[in-house]
């Protein structure tokens, strides 16, 4: 009888020493956290997930250079049509391209397992229909100032391994430097605040399409001491009319996108632009161009920074941006840019030094 019970005994101990390995195996793979996205939604995602929609574009290159480019299935198109993201990261090809609003059928014949979404409607339709989505919007809300890092934090929570932290920190580390840098240097001189409106260039929709109010725009010519337009422009507003951009009368315009050197001559030759004095002036500025419009939230922040200073600033600032990039484009994707490269990027031309439209 005793040594029935003892047998008993060890059968009930190795099953349950399989049950508990079983289930801490379980809740391993299944472990879920909540995430608050950027326009408020909380949604549980599951840890470390594999299969990632990056459709919102500026999720993209901050995983890639993180170093989750494997846990990728796809991304905008657009982003992977960009002759910069070939040659930045060649891998590209492997990644599937999205459509702006894909379809949650493709998403669920693809095994996706989060979507980084582009606008809060499109992420609850895929939450609707079972799909783990996040919205990684263009905007902040009311402003962009508490979302710089948002991207890099929420990678951080969502995945655990060391290296992408300290990618991650890395990263953010860099652009709160070059932010707090070029502020304390402004702080230094007595200078008047200056109006700056700013031409969207990744469509052809001409002069007057911008970016409103609780973009990274906004927040970032504010940062770099300007009064941008784009803060007294509510959501529906990013088709300003001619009459009121001169009404507004910016002593400074910059461009970005892939249309930019196009705006530039075009506002040179279109009435009434060429009344402003930032014209007459030509006070036109450009903005560099990555895997994405640098004006957006990407890997190459600080360095965006660096080059407005300079550009906005010329008798404050002389960086040597040319060799920030290179480094950092080594530094982040292991790729090697000649000089004259460089120069194309800075000015808003693709990698053989021609248009990108």
């Amino acid at each position: 009888m005793k040594n029935f019970f003892k047998v008993l005994y060890s059968i009930l101990m190795i099953v349950s020493i399989i049950f508990i390995t079983s289930c801490v195996v379980n809740n391993d793979q299944t472990e879920t956290i909540e995430i608050i996205d950027m326009v408020g939604d909380k949604v549980m995602v599951k840890k470390n997930p594999t299969k990632v929609a990056c459709v919102s574009r500026t999720s993209y290159d901050l995983l890639v250079a993180f170093g989750l480019e494997d846990y990728i299935d796809g991304t905008y198109e657009k982003t992977l049509d960009n002759q910069w993201t070939q040659v930045l990261y060649p891998n590209s090809s492997k990644h599937f391209k999205y459509e702006y609003e894909p379809s949650y059928e493709l998403l669920l014949s693809r095994g996706v397992d989060l979507v980084f979404a582009p606008e809060k409607r499109i992420a609850e339709a895929y939450r609707e229909h079972g799909i783990t989505a996040l919205t990684i919007s263009l905007y902040g809300n009311p402003t962009f100032d508490d979302y710089l890092t948002y991207i890099s934090n929420m990678v951080t929570t969502i995945w655990d391994g060391e290296d992408i932290k300290t990618k991650a920190a890395k990263w953010e580390s860099d652009v709160t430097a070059a932010i707090n840098e070029i502020q304390n240097e402004l702080l230094k001189h007595n200078l008047p605040k200056e109006k700056l409106y700013y031409v969207r260039g990744d469509k052809d929709r001409g002069i007057g399409y911008t970016d409103t109010k609780g973009s990274f725009v906004e927040y970032a010519y504010r940062v770099l001491g300007f009064d941008c337009m784009s803060s007294i422009l509510e959501s529906d507003g990013n088709k300003p009319s001619a009459e009121f951009i001169c009404e507004f009368n910016p002593d400074v315009i910059v461009m970005g996108g892939i249309y930019q050197n196009k705006h530039v001559n075009d506002i040179k030759t279109t009435e009434p632009y060429t009344t402003l004095e930032s014209v007459k002036n030509n006070r036109i500025y450009t903005i560099p161009i990555g895997f994405t419009q640098m004006e957006q939230v990407n890997i190459f922040t600080a360095e965006f920074f660096y080059d407005q200073a300079n550009k906005l600033y010329p008798n404050i600032f002389n960086y040597d941006v040319n060799t920030m990039l290179k480094e950092s484009i080594k530094e982040w994707f292991n790729v090697e840019l000649s000089d004259i490269q460089i120069q194309y990027m800075l000015t808003g031309l693709g990698p053989d030094g021609e248009e990108m439209y």
